[in-house]
């Protein structure tokens, strides 16, 4: 993290020694280490925090992604039922445009058959 070598540390060891004085030297290291391990547990605990919320975030990623693709799944599943609503439309008008075409074309079996009946037997 500071990257200081192990002959740095005694140096700044040594100069606070001479600055403190010999008296005082120990609660200035008792006091340096309690702060060294508060700031230790709060990095830690921003670390975590962070990435908590960065798993968080790469989840919501992973469904919004999920949902694009059940959305655009939904959006081609109505097309092709829209397509095939359509071509059926079609496909009935076509066979009942041809049904109507026929029986006003021909009048039918049951008149014809029934013309033939009464020419043959007048009475």
């Amino acid at each position: 993290m500071f990257d200081i070598g192990f002959w740095e540390i005694i140096v700044i060891t040594v100069v606070a020694l001479v600055v403190v004085g010999p008296d005082e030297f120990p609660s200035l290291v008792r006091s340096i280490g309690t702060g060294l391990g508060k700031a230790r547990r709060f990095l830690s605990s921003v670390k975590s925090d962070l990435d908590y919320e960065i798993d968080r975030a790469n989840e919501v990623k992973r469904l919004i992604a999920e949902e694009t693709k059940i959305a655009e799944m939904h959006q081609s599943l109505e097309s092709e039922l829209s397509k095939n609503i359509s071509s059926k439309s079609t496909v009935n008008k076509v066979e009942h445009g041809d049904e109507a075409e026929k029986t006003e074309a021909d009048p039918g079996p049951a008149k014809s058959v029934g013309d033939r009946h009464s020419d043959k037997h007048p009475g």
